[in-house]
């Protein structure tokens, strides 16, 4: 036999009720895209230093949004997260450009319109979202930069996380130098 609630009860459950509605209705209607794909710190940049900026480079990232396991037969999706690090503590690096491609190649989102420079030690990242499978499996980011002579490289690399049911997964992905196109 089942006891009816005492009605103190009733209304708390309902209020409680009508909470979890409203919150799960308000995430819903909330695109996942409206998040800024770019997250730096206002206080991480500065304005282009006064020495000559010599030493230019490229770094490769792989950064798979997709991949395929079983032989072909489940796909599994990452978010992932492409963290850029300036790694001298005195001098500025410039982030000239974000490109992500697909794993043909292919050009999906260049992320910025005129260079960004880092202060020593500051960083940003770049965030593609888990249901963002654009890139599919082999996507990649290409990371132009520039620093002055004999400061140290930048640390580029990409954390890749993918959560379903009660699995979850991650990888690391180190970039590596390339040579950029002059």
């Amino acid at each position: 036999m089942m006891r009816a609630a005492p009605l103190s009860l009733c209304p708390r459950v309902l209020a409680l009720a009508l909470v979890l509605i409203a919150f799960a209705t308000e995430c819903a209607a909330r695109p996942l895209s409206s998040a800024q794909p770019v997250i730096v710190s206002p206080d991480a940049t500065t304005s282009a230093p006064a020495e000559r900026l010599a030493i230019r480079g490229r770094t490769l990232i792989p950064l798979h949004s997709t991949l395929i396991g079983q032989g072909g037969v489940t796909r599994l999706n990452f978010s992932g997260a492409l963290s850029i690090h300036n790694a001298s503590a005195t001098n500025i690096l410039a982030i000239d450009k974000i490109e992500y491609r697909s794993g043909s190649g292919q050009l999906i989102e260049s992320y910025l319109n005129e260079p960004l420079y880092l202060k020593p030690y500051a960083s940003l990242q770049v965030i593609i979202a888990q249901d963002d499978v654009r890139g599919g499996t082999g996507a990649s980011f290409t990371v132009d930069w520039s620093n002055v002579e004999g400061s140290d490289e930048p640390l580029i690399e990409a954390v890749m996380t993918s959560y379903t049911g009660p699995h979850s997964y991650a990888i690391l992905s180190p970039g590596r130098r390339v040579s950029r196109p002059q």
